[in-house]
């Protein structure tokens, strides 16, 4: 075993334990990878020409999302945020849904894309973020918040500091729906492969609830149990803000 394979399994062993554990500790916080200056780098050379629809497993899939995980948890009107638009396939959803759309992201050329697809419709704007953070975003001003394909490429330290911010922005009572790892290398396919993030969702759970979230739903599944996110081994946590 090479000196560089010894020490990543050590490095792996103790983000497992600190997730088994629900604790964002040493291995979490010592972790140098999806940082701000990587994803802002990747999204901002990424082609956007499929508008984010390759992570699309079936039409099937995605609708089953929309009217089961998204809709009913998402109400209409009022100020919806989304971290990490992307190609807009949620935002063009979310922009129909709500009577003012902010749409966040660490990459300008990311936010160029969507307010393209979304026809610079007055309704929406635009909020660049430095990686942790929502600039701009009044306090207690935002009724939910979505974010899909997003945190699973955040650093831990930096899902710490969303969820502050998501704290802070979101009114009482208000809701947001955030999808990211459960694990690491879990799933059908290598979590390394899918430049997943270390976090689980007992230690996102823990999070949250240090900042005075409550915990409704760890979703895995919809459609019965036809449609998941079990390629990667991944969760949607439902959080309400109390």
């Amino acid at each position: 075993m090479s000196v560089r394979t010894a020490a990543r399994a050590v490095r792996d062993r103790g983000l497992d334990l600190e997730q088994a554990m629900g604790v964002l500790g040493p291995a979490h916080r010592s972790w140098r990878g999806n940082s701000a200056t990587d994803n802002r780098e990747r999204w901002s050379e990424w082609d956007w020409s499929s508008l984010g629809e390759e992570w699309t497993a079936s039409d099937e899939w995605k609708q089953g999302l929309v009217d089961e995980v998204l809709l009913p948890r998402v109400p209409s009107g009022g100020t919806v945020l989304e971290i990490g638009p992307g190609g807009g396939r949620w935002s063009v959803i979310l922009a129909e849904r709500a009577d003012r759309l902010i749409l966040v992201d660490v990459s300008p050329r990311v936010l160029e894309v969507a307010r393209e697809r979304l026809d610079d419709a007055p309704h929406v704007s635009y909020v660049r973020s430095a990686g942790s953070d929502l600039p701009g975003v009044e306090d207690e001003s935002v009724d939910a918040i979505w974010s899909f394909d997003v945190f699973v490429h955040v650093a831990p330290v930096d899902h710490a500091g969303y969820l502050d911010e998501m704290a802070r922005v979101l009114s009482p009572g208000g809701v947001a729906l955030i999808h990211h790892a459960d694990g690491r290398n879990r799933g059908r396919l290598p979590s390394r492969s899918g430049w997943r993030a270390p976090m689980s969702a007992r230690l996102f759970a823990r999070l949250a609830r240090k900042r005075g979230f409550q915990v409704e739903e760890q979703l895995r599944s919809w459609s019965g149990g036809s449609h998941d996110l079990s390629a990667y081994g991944d969760v949607i946590s439902v959080l309400r803000r109390g």
